[in-house]
């Protein structure tokens, strides 16, 4: 490490990034002394700089950009590296620097224990990264840790977990905006679930949207829908609408039929059906997950069909994961119905493509797919509103 990252192009960098950590910045400022040392900084960070022209650089995205990086190292490491020695508190620093970092601890080591995650794997590291890059006083920083903390605890942050409960983000904070862009609390929840998950700071609106996603949040409870019949919902259905309805949507032992395509839905309306559908529309966003997964905790038998394609195999399994849910016209036999109704009807079918995916509910099907056609619920949809009726 200290043979890559003690090369005199990055002289410059480790010096003012030293002083940034033994003043306890946040910034360090750069200014690279000649184009070798600004094209080695800008492929380390990430950032176009320009030699002889300045610019800011955060400690924390330098760091995480080192933990990203060869020797997945931090800023520390690398300075005590790099200088032979670790980078500590300058002798000017006021002693009163070391109790204010012990009270910050302290407040942030107390609201983790008040919401039952001081025992997490990544409470200390969360501890550490606050302190340094949150830009919060001690002197007011409790009523946002503890805020915080309180909302982390009802969220999903463990790896690979699929939430069992989603909300929408203003409906988790105290005040509607605490969890908008750029707030406080909000930044302090997504460091903790960015750690949580093992995932770098989000930097941009689609990297914080997902990060809200792995951990069960909606980023707003009207935008995102699903649709359904014979259920006590508005056809189409948000967060929102979930919250007031009943929790039990249906009686124990109810079959409830899952779909793909919104043209199923439609066709049921016009020829009268009432039994109760909910169409993915091609995914199983937030709302769908949500409906499903108190459908099942309430008792219904589910059942689920989509087109036969790469899409509509991974939706059924995603179903069926979820709700331990039964498969509805989509074995081996089914599809070469599908392909029958298609020729018998002049139906041009699309390509399927190479790989579409398993079929884990009948390994047939996989066998049987390699016919090479796609077959789209609309090829069979007599078939299935026969089912519904």
């Amino acid at each position: 490490m200290r043979e890559v990252y003690g090369r005199p192009e990055y002289e410059v960098l480790w010096r003012q990034a030293r002083r940034a950590v033994a003043r306890g910045q946040v910034k360090l400022g750069y200014k690279a002394p000649n184009p070798a040392a600004a094209a080695a900084v800008s492929a380390l960070i990430g950032r176009e700089l320009t030699a002889l022209v300045g610019t800011t650089i955060a400690v924390a995205d330098l760091d995480e950009r080192l933990r990203a990086g060869e020797f997945h190292c931090g800023l520390d490491e690398v300075l005590a590296a790099v200088h032979g020695e670790a980078a500590v508190c300058s002798p000017e620093q006021p002693s009163v620097d070391a109790s204010r970092r012990e009270w910050s601890d302290e407040i942030l080591s107390e609201a983790l224990t008040t919401a039952g995650l001081r025992t997490a794997p990544w409470a200390s590291l969360w501890i550490d990264h606050v302190r340094r890059y949150a830009k919060i006083p001690p002197e007011r920083l409790a009523e946002p840790a503890a805020e915080a903390t309180s909302i982390l605890s009802r969220l999903t942050l463990t790896p690979g977990a699929i939430p069992a409960e989603w909300m929408a983000r203003s409906d988790l904070a105290a005040r509607p905006r605490d969890l908008d862009r750029g707030q406080k609390i909000a930044g302090l929840v997504l460091r903790a679930a960015a750690l949580a998950h093992g995932l770098d700071f989000p930097k941009t609106v689609g990297e914080e949207r997902a990060l809200w996603e792995r951990c069960g949040v909606a980023p707003d409870g009207l935008s995102t829908t699903v649709l359904s019949v014979g259920l006590p919902l508005p056809r189409h259905a948000d967060l929102r609408d979930l919250v007031a309805a009943p929790h039990d949507l249906v009686e124990p032992g109810t079959t409830v039929w899952v779909c793909e395509n919104p043209r199923l839905v439609e066709a049921a309306i016009d020829a009268g059906l009432t039994k109760p559908l909910v169409c993915l529309s091609g995914h199983l966003n937030t709302v769908a997950r949500q409906v499903l997964s108190r459908l099942a905790a309430s008792g219904a038998r589910i059942r689920c069909h989509a087109d036969f394609d790469r899409t509509g195999l991974l939706l059924t399994r995603q179903v069926l994961d979820l709700t331990d849910g039964t498969p509805w016209r989509m074995g081996a036999g089914d599809y070469r119905e599908g392909l029958d109704l298609a020729r018998a009807e002049n139906v041009d079918l699309p390509a399927l493509g190479a790989d579409p995916g398993a079929a884990p509910w009948e390994p047939a099907l996989t066998e049987a797919l390699r016919a090479g056609w796609a077959v789209e619920e609309e090829v069979v949809l007599p078939l299935l509103l026969a089912d519904l009726s």
